[in-house]
């Protein structure tokens, strides 16, 4: 489920016109900017019913957008604000993914949670300005069809 979730997420990325290049990896070198990076970060798992489960897979957003040259860091926060809000705004209007997923039998796609970001720096001498966003999808599972 952690693949068909991210190639959802990874293509609601990319129609974002803010983003240069999204990665489904963690990646070494980035080749333009601003760039995002998702990963898988976590998932749970509840009991529902005696046939139904609850499981939250969770990724991380990444988001990078460079402070230095070609622009000033005042700039870079100016962009990453723009960026993090349109990304926010994107998953908002589509929480249910009704653009279309799908899923392997057994498992049911219900919706996109509220996503908490926290912000930084990363690369040599604060090279990047950062933002994590933690985006969690919940997903019903049929313990009798998996």
């Amino acid at each position: 489920m952690f693949e068909v979730l991210i190639k959802k997420i990874i293509s609601i990325l990319e129609a974002n016109t803010k983003l240069s290049i999204v990665y489904n990896y963690e990646v070494g070198e980035m080749k333009g900017d601003p760039a995002v990076i998702v990963v898988p970060s976590s998932n749970e798992s509840d009991y529902n019913t005696s046939q139904e489960n609850i499981r939250i897979y969770a990724f991380n957003i990444k988001v990078f957008v460079k402070r230095n040259l070609p622009r000033k860091p005042e700039d870079g926060d100016r962009i990453m604000r723009e960026i993090v809000s349109s990304i926010i705004d994107d998953f908002d209007k589509d929480y249910y993914f009704q653009s279309g997923i799908v899923c392997p039998t057994g498992y049911t796609f219900i919706n996109v949670f509220a996503m908490p970001s926290s912000w930084g720096y990363s690369g040599e001498t604060d090279e990047y300005r950062v933002a994590e966003i933690n985006l969690k999808c919940r997903v019903s599972v049929d313990l009798l069809h998996i």
